[in-house]
């Protein structure tokens, strides 16, 4: 029993022995460790990169493009001992990465969308990384990552190595056959140690260090950093939208003015250009693109909008200009003024352009449309508004020929009434008679509401031709007093409803009513109810008729 025992424990010792000889082990960059760049040949440099750390050639001795890059937190070492001294070291620990035992074969696979945890990692041949790669160290700060490529490493553009779970990007190694190459705005982590040359292209970023042996390392607006603090990774970039999807036509001669604008990330947002504008235009860093072309043709050009947080989306834009010829005609818009918005109320408004050569897109050029409204190119003003207050802004309408015209326009959205909570209050009037042409002045008294100070008085006829708005006129007294003056006019007889009502415009469906009778020139207004009347007549009737048989009885 005890001899199956020690050999099983025996069995184990040897299995952790043997598990620990083949785990992954950084390599030391010694006199390296201070370089985050290092050729063998050249170092050539395009654009404002940043070098945070030591640059070097050896035995090479050529550095160029410094400045305009700088080197910050180190010194440029061409050809001399410290240089030489790095690159044995890089030497050293190439072949040390070389020899270390493989633990996954991801030959012909991308490395794109893998989540992978410390171990060696080997390609036969070329590797590839198109989009996200993610290294989790799986809270082990001493968690290596070992990557051997037998010939190139290429990655797409706006990919990146994204390091989770307290892990150091200086414990990362990229050990390359032959070069390695970066795509634009490639966000990469980890020391790359190639062969031969390093080229890292426009925008691409580099946590860690570019060591190659033998060529170049060529830098083209980049930055470079040798830190081997604990990686924090960046934020993970949501889906940046740029509008408009096309650029408007302008014209030579001719004034042009449009607005680049993103949404999908964190605000504000700056915009920058790659390529020459027409000639005569210039973009904004908030992305207004506005001038007057000069020359007429086809200008590609892209436009890169970055976010608060330094995400960005760039899109390619061809922008044609027309050639000057005759003089632009007049372009109206319609309608002249927009109605007014209500909060949280759907709201569509149209509008048309014309007196130039259709169809029309219409842009706001300046000042800003209610918040939750969005005018369509086709000219669809339509949303919600959600904030209150008055918008003032200025639409365009530009024709198939760059020609335009513009209106200024203003949609105001009133605050939120309040509750009705207390009505307001008017006093009864009695039935009203005056003689053709006459007059006659009704007092009654309005209080009550949610503002008291604030209510409004109106008067409507059921018969406006009997009488007119002109012929009811009511005027204040003292407090809620009001006196209301009714006329009969043009020899008019007749008998009209005549309402009063009073209304708290600071609270939503808050108005009192009351309604009377007014005849004018006639007798015709009642002072009983209906059935009063019915059972008066009903009873002269049958007076009558009493008096009639008396007669017949006593012969008379």
């Amino acid at each position: 029993m005890h001899s199956r025992s020690a050999a099983v424990v025996g069995f184990l010792v040897v299995l952790a022995s043997t598990s620990a000889a083949f785990a992954q082990t950084a390599p030391s960059l010694g006199a390296a460790q201070s370089f985050a760049v290092l050729a063998g040949s050249t170092v050539t440099n395009t654009g404002s990169s940043t070098i945070n750390g030591d640059l070097g050639v050896s035995p090479g001795n050529a550095v160029t493009g410094f400045p305009p890059g700088i080197v910050v937190g180190g010194t440029i070492h061409a050809a001399d001992a410290n240089a030489l001294a790095a690159q044995t070291a890089v030497t050293t620990a190439y072949n040390n990465l070389a020899a270390q035992p493989c633990t996954q074969d991801l030959t012909g696979q991308d490395l794109g969308g893998k989540t992978l945890t410390a171990g060696v990692y080997c390609f036969s041949a070329a590797a590839q990384l198109t989009g996200t790669l993610t290294l989790n160290a799986q809270g082990n700060g001493n968690a290596v990552f070992i990557f051997k490529i037998g010939s190139t490493l290429t990655t797409a553009s706006g990919s990146s190595v994204l390091m989770i779970n307290q892990g150091s990007v200086c414990n990362v190694f990229w050990q390359v056959g032959s070069s390695a190459t970066l795509g634009t705005s490639t966000a990469f982590a980890g020391n790359i140690l190639a062969l031969t040359s390093i080229t890292e292209t426009t925008g691409a970023s580099l946590t860690g260090r570019a060591l190659a042996r033998n060529g170049a390392v060529t830098l083209d607006t980049n930055t470079v950093t040798a830190t081997c603090t604990v990686f924090v990774a960046p934020p993970v970039c949501p889906t940046i939208t740029m509008l408009p999807a096309a650029l408007l036509k302008g014209r030579v001669g001719v004034d042009s003015t449009q607005t680049i604008s993103a949404s999908g990330g964190t605000t504000p947002y700056t915009f920058t250009t790659t390529g020459p504008l027409p000639a005569g235009l210039t973009l904004s860093a908030a992305g207004v693109l506005a001038g007057t072309p000069t020359a007429a043709g086809t200008f590609p050009f892209t436009i890169r909008g970055t976010d608060g947080a330094g995400c960005f989306v760039a899109t390619a834009y061809s922008m044609v200009i027309l050639a000057a010829v005759a003089p632009c005609p007049t372009i109206t818009l319609s309608p002249s003024t927009l109605p007014n918005g209500a909060l949280v109320t759907g709201y569509t408004t149209v509008m048309a352009a014309g007196g130039g050569a259709g169809p029309y897109v219409f842009t706001v050029t300046s000042g800003a449309v209610p918040v939750g409204l969005a005018l369509t190119s086709a000219g669809l003003f339509a949303g919600s508004p959600s904030v209150a207050g008055t918008a003032t802004f200025t639409v365009r309408a530009t024709d198939t020929n760059a020609c335009f015209g513009s209106a200024a326009y203003t949609i105001v959205v009133p605050a939120a009434l309040a509750a009705c909570t207390t009505p307001p209050t008017i006093t009864s009037i009695a039935n009203q008679t005056v003689p053709v042409d006459g007059t006659v002045a009704v007092n009654f008294t309005i209080g009550g509401g949610v503002t008291p100070g604030s209510l409004t008085v109106s008067t409507t006829s059921s018969d406006p031709v009997l009488v007119p708005s002109n012929l009811m006129v009511v005027t204040n007294g003292v407090g809620g007093a009001r006196v209301l003056t009714l006329s009969g006019g043009g020899g008019r007889t007749g008998v009209t409803t005549i309402t009063e009502t009073v209304t708290d415009p600071t609270a939503s469906s808050c108005a009192t009513s009351t309604t009377f009778l007014f005849g004018i020139g006639t007798a015709a207004v009642p002072t009983l109810p209906q059935w009063a009347l019915m059972a008066l007549s009903g009873l002269v009737a049958l007076a009558g008729y009493a008096a009639l048989r008396k007669r017949r009885e006593t012969g008379n």
